[in-house]
C-alpha cells in the first residue's frame, strides 16, 4: 500500500507538471509589461495601472485539457479615478481602441461582458483579457455588458489576492526562508543554485487547489450544462478550510471533508452566499440561488473527489494501479510525464549503482584478495 509519503510525492510532481511552464509564464508577464507601458505612453491624461488578477496572480493556473487550448490570463487597466467616464465610455471609447494601437495585438479583438480579449497570431499558449476599471477607495470598479447595456460593478482583486496569502502566511514564509538560504548559498557557490522565481515558490494549498481545478475539469469535460464549479468558489473555500497543512494530501482532505458543511453554515436567509473576502457585498454563490443544478453539482463533485483523491489513492498497493486511477482522475498527459520521468530517474539511479559496483569489484581484482592473518581463528 501506498504511504502518506509516496501519495504526496506523487501529487507535488502531477502539480508542478500541471503549472505554467517558466517560459510561457515569463512571456505572459513581459506581454502585459509591454501592454501597460504601451498604454501609460498613450494616454498623457490618465494615470493607469495594469496587473493580473485571478490564477495567474494567485499561482493557481492549470494547464488547459487539451493542447489547443489557451491559457486564460486576467489583466486589470485600473484608472486611478473615474474621470467622468460612463462605464460604455470606459470600456468602448477608452480602452479599445488602446488596445487596437498596440502593436502586438492581433486583429481579432473580442469583446467579452467584463474585459476586451486579445488574441495573437505569434503568441501561442496564451490569450489576455484585459478588464477596464477605475479606483475606489478600497476596491475597483469594472465596466460589465449586459443585456441591459453597460454599466460598472464592484471587484478588489488586490484585496482578495492579499487575504489569499493570507491564508497560507504561514507555509508561505517558510517556502521564502527556505529560497532566502539558497540565495545566500550562490554567494558561496554561483554554479550550485539557481535563484528561484516567487510565483515558483508553491505551497500546498496552491498545489492542492491546481489538482482540485483540474480533477474538475476531467468531471465535467463533458458537461454542457455550465454547471462545473467555478474556480473561485473552489479558491475561497479552500482557502477558508486551510490551516496551513504542510502536504497536499491533507490539504485536499481538508477542502474535501469540510466544504459541504461551510457551505451550509454560511447560508444567510436560506440562501447560499460565498463572500468575496475583499468585498462583503460580493457573493460568489450568487448563481447558486437561481440554478439549483450548480449547487448540486458541487456537492457532487466535491464527493467524488473524496473518494477518488484521497479513500482510493490512500488504499492503493500498486505502481501500475495508482498510475491508472490517476490518469483517470487528474488527465492522462501530465500524469504519464510524471510516471514517465520517474521510471527514467530509476533506471539513471540504478545505472548508476551498477558502475559504483562494477568500479568497486574491478578495483578489489587490481589487488587481489586480502590474505587472512595466519593467528587469527575463524570459529573453533
Amino acid at each position: 500500500m501506498y504511504s502518506k509519503e509516496k501519495i504526496n510525492e506523487l501529487l507535488e510532481k502531477i502539480a508542478s507538471e500541471l503549472d505554467i511552464s517558466e517560459a510561457l509564464f515569463d512571456k505572459a508577464e513581459k506581454e502585459y509589461e509591454n501592454l501597460g507601458a504601451w498604454i501609460d505612453k498613450k494616454t498623457p491624461n490618465y494615470n493607469i495601472d495594469i496587473y493580473p488578477q485571478g490564477s495567474f496572480a494567485l499561482g493557481t493556473v492549470v494547464k488547459p485539457l487539451s493542447d489547443n487550448d489557451e491559457y486564460d490570463i486576467d489583466l486589470v487597466c485600473e484608472y486611478e479615478e473615474q474621470y467622468g467616464l460612463s462605464a460604455k465610455q470606459l470600456k468602448v471609447d477608452e480602452v479599445k481602441p488602446l488596445l487596437e494601437g498596440y502593436k502586438e495585438t492581433s486583429t481579432h479583438l473580442e469583446e467579452k461582458s467584463r474585459c476586451w480579449r486579445i488574441e495573437y497570431d505569434h503568441f501561442k499558449g496564451f490569450h489576455l483579457d484585459v478588464i477596464p476599471s477605475y479606483k475606489q477607495q478600497n476596491s475597483i470598479s469594472i465596466t460589465h455588458k449586459s443585456d441591459n447595456g453597460y454599466y460598472y460593478i464592484g471587484s478588489n482583486p488586490k484585496g482578495y489576492a492579499s487575504w489569499f496569502i493570507g491564508q497560507m502566511k504561514v507555509q508561505r514564509q517558510k517556502l521564502i526562508e527556505k529560497n532566502q538560504r539558497l540565495n545566500q548559498a550562490i554567494v558561496l557557490d554561483q554554479a550550485s543554485v539557481v535563484p528561484i522565481k516567487e510565483y515558483k515558490l508553491k505551497t500546498p494549498l496552491q498545489k492542492a487547489i491546481q489538482i482540485l481545478k483540474r480533477h474538475r475539469d476531467i468531471v465535467f469535460i463533458n458537461d454542457n450544462s455550465n454547471s462545473a464549479p467555478v474556480s473561485i468558489v473552489i479558491t475561497t473555500i479552500a482557502g477558508h478550510l486551510y490551516d496551513n497543512q504542510d502536504n497536499i494530501l491533507d490539504t485536499i482532505d481538508s477542502f474535501l471533508s469540510g466544504a459541504e458543511s461551510w457551505v451550509y453554515n454560511n447560508m444567510r436567509d436560506e440562501k447560499y452566499y460565498i463572500e468575496n473576502p475583499s468585498l462583503p457585498e460580493e457573493n460568489f454563490a450568487d448563481k447558486w440561488n437561481d440554478c439549483p443544478e450548480k449547487v448540486e453539482a458541487f456537492f457532487r463533485w466535491i464527493r467524488m473527489a473524496k473518494v477518488n483523491l484521497v479513500e482510493d489513492l490512500m488504499k492503493t498497493e500498486y505502481k501500475n494501479d495508482m498510475a491508472n486511477k490517476l490518469k483517470t482522475y487528474l488527465g492522462e498527459r501530465a500524469v504519464t510525464r510524471v510516471f514517465d520521468e520517474m521510471a527514467k530517474s530509476d533506471k539513471e539511479s540504478i545505472l548508476s549503482q551498477n558502475k559504483k559496483i562494477v568500479a568497486a569489484t574491478g578495483a578489489i581484482s587490481e589487488r587481489g584478495t586480502i590474505p587472512i592473518p595466519r593467528n587469527h581463528h575463524y570459529g573453533k
